[in-house]
């Protein structure tokens, strides 16, 4: 018969580790657990998107363009992988056109959740121009943005935002001031469901300007700034590395651009329409398509009171609009309705000629 234990004191109970101590130290263990599987995953999206930008730069520079900049960067850890590049300058020859961009801070940031998510940015604003031997354009704006969902091969859609952009023409002479531009672009447009096309569509494209003031504006028959929207398909494959060339084959290959819905509002005048534009042998816009306009007689009575019609030729302007006029859709006014067509260099409303248009060659 065994001896009782007499080495522990009576009373002496056996301690052990409360649940509450039990879930502390299992609840330790699972965050630090998942601590080191975010900071791999945050590594993994890293190499990731620093290997897509340095791959992108490297075929961008294959296909002629000239990117100069410093080194890149990585920051944003824990939620977002931030790739930084300083000093940014890109530019392309095309044709006789130069085109160029810069930055002094450029930032690709994507989601340490959503790998297919980048979006660019340059921080305190960009500047894009075009310049040969008609003069040049710049484009200052102070926030510009572009996301990018990125697909199994190419992008699935470009999302572009911009905020306070100047226009500067040739001299630096100020040609318009758009407060807001905002554009959605898809790259893989599905196909058109019961549609018979000749040439599918390879880009689809939609946006919206508002606030546009173009400069002299006040000379003009209109109040405030403009707003314009368009929904449009290229239609037909163009390689845009390969320049005035490549337009030319992707005209010849019948490519073309349909413009499904354009939308022009400058009180008093209010313009939709929509049609068809490609390029003549002389690399100039032509097409032709249909607008329709309302406020066209407040906009006569507005060149009238401004000196810049006489009267007796207002009202003759107007009786033929009131002829060529039917009710309006939404029932406020009177809309007139007449085709519009690009040829030979020449814009037309009806068999009027209002404009010209140059080759883009040129």
């Amino acid at each position: 018969m065994s001896s009782p234990d007499t080495t522990r004191p009576v009373g002496f109970q056996e301690r052990r580790p409360s649940r509450r101590r039990r879930f502390a130290i299992a609840g330790f263990g699972l965050a630090a657990l998942l601590a080191a599987g975010w900071t791999v995953a945050w590594q993994l999206v890293a190499l990731r998107v620093e290997a897509s930008i340095t791959g992108w730069i490297e075929q961008r520079r294959a296909l002629g363009d000239r990117i100069e900049h410093g080194p890149l960067a990585l920051g944003g850890f824990p939620l977002t992988v931030d790739v930084t590049v300083r000093q940014v300058h890109w530019t392309r020859e095309d044709g006789p056109t130069l085109l160029a961009a810069a930055a002094p801070e450029l930032v690709a940031s994507t989601p340490v959740w959503d790998p297919f998510r980048v979006a660019v940015h340059p921080v305190g604003g960009g500047r894009a121009s075009a310049a040969g031997s008609w003069g040049s354009v710049t484009a200052d704006a102070d926030v510009a943005m572009a996301v990018v969902i990125l697909g199994r091969y190419a992008p699935d859609r470009v999302d572009v935002t911009l905020r306070n952009i100047d226009l500067t023409g040739p001299g630096g002479v100020v040609w318009a001031h758009i407060a807001a531009f905002d554009a959605v672009v898809d790259p893989t447009p599905d196909a058109e469901s019961g549609a018979i096309a000749a040439v599918p569509a390879t880009l689809d494209v939609s946006g919206t300007a508002t606030g546009v003031q173009p400069a002299g504006a006040e000379a003009l028959p209109f109040e405030g700034p403009a707003t314009v929207s368009w929904r449009a398909s290229l239609r037909g494959d163009v390689d845009p590395a390969a320049g005035l060339p490549g337009l030319a084959a992707w005209r010849d290959a019948g490519g073309v651009i349909d413009v499904q819905h354009l939308s022009v509002s400058w009180p008093p005048i209010d313009l939709t329409g929509d049609g068809t534009v490609a390029l003549d042998a002389a690399m100039r816009p032509e097409g032709a398509g249909v607008a329709e306009v309302q406020g066209v007689g407040a906009a006569l009575d507005r060149l009238v009171a401004k000196g810049r019609m006489k009267p007796a030729d207002a009202a003759l302007l107007k009786l033929a609009a009131i002829a060529a006029s039917e009710p309006s859709d939404d029932g406020r006014g009177q809309r007139v309705k007449a085709p519009v067509t690009v040829q030979d260099g020449t814009v037309r409303i009806g068999r009027i000629p209002v404009g010209k248009v140059r080759s883009i060659a040129e």
